[in-house]
């Protein structure tokens, strides 16, 4: 606790103001799809501001929230092609298209890759007084009562809610989906023991997990996460389970490479930086840069993934 207050000090005292003579050219817009103060809103301000620095130009973050996403998406789809409009979008976007068949824009081909930002993390919980010690425990009691425990996600068909899917298939239990809209009304129903256990941002989780209210039984991802080091994962107990979302910058179709370029340079340099590094940890994550070659070949074979998990689990979705 004491180290993550320690890195959230430092990360303020390095923020830096950009000069207004450095206003020239247009700013630069990063839209996201959640409101303000949660995990990927956060995500998104710190790197605007230190791609401020960097471009030597001013960078805004614009929130348009609502449809898990698909709003922001559909925004940013239909702007102009200039590269002054980028979308950072999570890996909720998509699975988007396969729960919401009328979301108009296409992955791909609606959006130019501009570089991968993150991993964001997520955790399994319980209610602080929760028989349930460690995920084995938890498994147990699943596996005893099957459709008796309820789970809580931040919504129909979002990464928490598959995730939960996924450890449904992979340890062979069967839970009861409960949706919530946003990660606070998930940590509140956690907290007061109307569900049994919850799939939620680390970032989210921390607080009520400090003062005892909520129990953090396993990270998602396959690696522990540098927030939570003695926190296990899940595949300690369930060998195989791994889900990390990953955020990314995307640009409107036809955005020149001209104006790409430049973005994905200064990305590149501004999630190597210390500062970033240490506050994407005190949000529960972790910054990490791949080209956008890469990521068009991540988000081809993610997508493919989670439509696999949506086939097994028999998952049925409406309009």
């Amino acid at each position: 606790m004491l180290k993550l207050k320690m890195m959230a000090l430092a990360v303020l005292l390095s923020l830096s103001s950009i000069s207004p003579a450095l206003a020239q050219s247009a700013p630069l817009k990063i839209v996201v799809g959640f409101a303000p103060g949660g995990g990927v809103d956060a995500l998104a301000r710190i790197t605007a501001r230190h791609l401020e620095t960097t471009l030597m130009r001013f960078v805004v973050v614009e929130n348009k929230s609502g449809a898990g996403g698909t709003i922001a998406a559909d925004y940013v789809a239909n702007s102009s092609p200039d590269g002054n409009t980028l979308l950072l979008g999570d890996t909720s976007l998509l699975i988007a298209p396969h729960v919401y068949p009328k979301v108009a824009y296409k992955l791909p081909g609606s959006f130019e890759p501009v570089g991968m930002v993150g991993q964001a993390g997520l955790a399994i919980a319980v209610p602080g007084n929760s028989p349930a010690k460690t995920l084995a425990d938890f498994l147990a009691m699943a596996k005893k009562a099957p459709g008796k425990y309820p789970f809580a996600s931040v919504g129909v068909g979002s990464i928490h809610h598959l995730a939960g899917e996924l450890l449904e298939l992979k340890a062979g239990v069967k839970l009861l989906h409960v949706p919530y809209r946003g990660g606070s009304k998930v940590n509140q129903a956690l907290a007061a023991g109307e569900v049994s256990m919850s799939i939620a941002s680390i970032a989210s989780a921390m607080g009520l997990a400090q003062a005892g209210k909520i129990r953090i039984l396993a990270g998602l991802s396959a690696k522990r996460f540098p927030a939570l080091p003695n926190i296990p994962t899940v595949a300690e107990a369930v060998p195989g389970y791994d889900v990390t979302p990953s955020l990314f910058l995307l640009a409107p179709k036809g955005a020149p490479a001209s104006a790409l370029a430049p973005v994905t340079a200064a990305l590149k340099q501004v999630l190597q930086e210390k500062a970033v590094q240490d506050a994407f940890i005190v949000q529960g994550s972790v910054a990490q840069y791949h080209d956008p070659a890469w990521q068009a070949g991540w988000m081809h074979c993610e997508e493919a993934r989670w439509v696999d998990v949506i086939n097994q689990a028999h998952l049925k979705f409406g309009n």
